[in-house]
């Protein structure tokens, strides 16, 4: 028996469980003024701070919708979506340097490496599809929850 068909069960549910976050979470109105970075309380450095706020809730928008692409390719075995998945799900992590976290903050180097470990964890996932490995795409898109649930337990929820 391969481990196929129980793999594709816990995926399905981590996947429903991850997606049901709500992707207002991640918007800018959701935040109080200095939350984040801001640089200097001069209004441009506000500015600043605002935007790159924005720019990671855009980021966190485009890893949401590579994640529910990765679910559905890997319920349905569809390889081509997953390779897409896959693929923005990478892209979606470009640039989380500048990223915070939206509580505890005093802890960004945890968050930071927590972004490490999600990209070292998306480049075994790119691999599995590019090879059309179903089963060990779904146990690597699996391991890349475990971080997702981390990082949102330690630094948003």
């Amino acid at each position: 028996m391969t481990i196929f068909p129980r793999v594709i069960p816990i995926i399905a549910l981590a996947g429903a469980l991850f997606l049901t976050v709500p992707a207002a979470s991640h918007s800018p109105s959701e935040h109080k003024e200095g939350t984040h970075k801001e640089g200097s309380p001069m209004e441009g450095a506000q500015m600043q701070g605002e935007e790159a706020m924005k720019v990671q809730h855009e980021r966190m928008a485009n890893f949401k919708e590579a994640a529910e692409m990765l679910s559905n390719a890997i319920i349905h075995g569809a390889m081509k979506l997953a390779q897409d998945g896959a693929e923005k799900l990478g892209q979606s992590l470009e640039g989380h340097e500048r990223d915070v976290p939206h509580k505890n903050r005093s802890h960004e180097k945890e968050f930071q490496r927590l972004y490490v470990e999600l990209g070292k964890r998306t480049e075994k996932l790119k691999a599995a599809v590019k090879v059309s490995d179903l089963p060990r795409s779904a146990v690597e898109y699996g391991r890349i929850l475990e971080v997702c649930a981390a990082c949102h337990r330690k630094f948003r929820d």
